[in-house]
């Protein structure tokens, strides 16, 4: 089984698949805006129906292992990656 491990201030932290998939494609380009739509068809595609608040969760969850400041809200748009 593939372990999508995240090191962060020295230690690590294990993350479910799309957690880790999400995180990856925050963190790949930091600062610029992910949209909803953007996040849905790169981690979930265009073959899975999944509802609104998905991301929304997964978000939050990102959030409570890394903490509030990491990932920044862009209300009726999308979030980001905190630079500096």
């Amino acid at each position: 089984m593939k372990k999508h491990i995240v090191s962060f201030k020295q230690g690590e932290i294990n993350l479910p698949k799309k957690e880790f998939q999400l995180l990856v494609l925050l963190c790949s380009q930091p600062g610029v805006v992910q949209t909803r739509g953007d996040i849905m068809e790169k981690i979930w595609g265009s073959e899975v129906v999944v509802g609104d608040r998905t991301i929304d969760v997964h978000i939050r969850k990102l959030r409570e292992k890394f903490g509030e400041d990491l990932i920044v809200t862009i209300k009726g748009v999308g979030y980001k990656v905190k630079t500096s």
